[in-house]
């Protein structure tokens, strides 16, 4: 199990809390994050980490969504981040591919640099398979569009059902 450090922001409640009397943030302590693979227990609580984010809403039902990631649970390639005993977010990489199948992070969660250390694990993944350059295919004009570009991912092409491919070289990792 790998330990992650984990950036406090505005929206958690311990800086909340801690705002000085000029509204300015105030030093808190970082909290400690735990990354470690998935394994198929895990999946209950994926899915309510899939069911809670508003936008690419992309699994009907949970037996839709368990079909999705147990192959990646059973092949060790999908990434869980817990915060204490909840996990908050996850990721998912094909080995053949190349790609990130899945990255989610509960939306109580957002803006906690959660999804920067998930992509960092599946990126990793990738390269020690042998990839060179990663891709993965999100729905346009979207926050988690936003995300990956800030992230370095470049568009390759925009597919028919308004989503777009993007790229991302893994060269220097």
């Amino acid at each position: 199990m790998s330990c992650v450090l984990h950036i406090a922001t505005r929206r958690d409640p311990v800086i909340v809390g801690a705002m000085g009397p000029t509204g300015r943030k105030q030093a808190a302590p970082p909290v400690a994050a735990r990354s470690r693979r998935g394994v198929p227990e895990d999946i209950p609580r994926l899915y309510q980490i899939v069911a809670a984010v508003r936008e690419n809403r992309q699994f009907e039902t949970s037996a839709s969504f368990n079909a999705a990631v147990y192959p990646f649970l059973q092949s060790g390639l999908c990434w869980v981040l817990s915060i204490g005993p909840a996990i908050v977010g996850f990721v998912a990489v094909d080995a053949r591919a190349g790609s990130v199948e899945m990255l989610y992070v509960h939306p109580a969660h957002e803006g906690r640099t959660i999804g920067r250390a998930l992509m960092r694990r599946a990126l990793s993944d990738l390269v020690r398979l042998g990839h060179r350059i990663a891709w993965l295919v999100t729905a346009r004009e979207t926050r988690a569009e936003r995300f990956y570009r800030a992230q370095g991912w470049v568009e390759m092409e925009v597919t028919g059902r308004g989503s777009v491919k993007l790229a991302r070289k893994l060269s220097g990792m």
